[in-house]
């Protein structure tokens, strides 16, 4: 069997930032955020999202060894499956952990078992997609906005480009045969909020934080106090 995570980016979207000098808005992540929100209610706010798998030593994190501090301290490993249009990772793309997780406290995840065959047909796809990588355009944020039956009667579907949400899904339907692609077709706003929902709706699997590695939420979705 191998652990996959299902890794979410949570918003931190204010009101009070439109009108707080100085204060920074993330007009992309925000906007994908509030807007499917509207088609996903009661779900976090997530606005990206990853898959995350094990590294060689069949782990998520290690301690890492500063000889000339002599101190210690940890990093994660493994790497994350994408796409996203953030920085020089452009498109779909696969990068370290480490690379990826710079601010933990705005990362939640989902951890599920597969099994050994399912991993690698869902790996071996994602590879390839990464290997035909063609970017991330703006114009690919239509996908957060349309269904995809829409986009495909208006000729602005790219096969070979995706979202995040796309990516997971991707992942999914490979991972786990009960997914179907005809029903993924037929989903009015894909967005990683309707994939955290979607899984946790299907596999009853809680949601923890990156930061602390506690439950934030148990496994019908409900939010845990802390």
């Amino acid at each position: 069997m191998k652990r996959i995570r299902f890794i979410f980016y949570v918003a931190k979207f204010e009101w009070r930032n439109l009108f707080i000098k100085g204060r920074k808005i993330r007009v992309v992540d925000d906007g994908i955020s509030l807007w499917t929100g509207l088609f996903n209610w009661f779900t976090p706010g997530y606005s990206h999202m990853s898959v995350w798998i094990e590294s060689d030593f069949r782990d998520f994190k290690a301690y890492v060894l500063d000889y000339e501090h002599k101190a210690k301290f940890l990093s994660f490993t493994g790497t994350c499956y994408t796409s996203t249009m953030r920085g020089d990772d452009n498109g779909t793309v696969s990068r370290p952990a480490s690379a990826v997780f710079t601010n933990p406290p705005r990362w939640e995840y989902m951890e599920l078992e597969v099994t050994d065959e399912s991993f690698e047909e869902a790996k071996a796809w994602a590879d390839e997609r990464v290997r035909l990588n063609k970017g991330y355009s703006k114009r690919d944020l239509l996908r957060f906005a349309m269904p995809l039956w829409m986009l495909k009667g208006l000729k602005i579907a790219d096969p070979d480009r995706e979202i995040c949400s796309e990516h997971g899904e991707g992942w999914a339907t490979r991972l786990w045969t009960s997914a179907t692609t005809k029903l993924l077709f037929y989903i009015l706003i894909r967005s990683p909020r309707r994939l955290w929902r979607d899984l946790v709706r299907r596999h009853k699997v809680a949601t923890y934080s990156l930061a602390t590695g506690k439950m934030v939420r148990d496994e019908n979705g409900k939010k845990v106090k802390a």
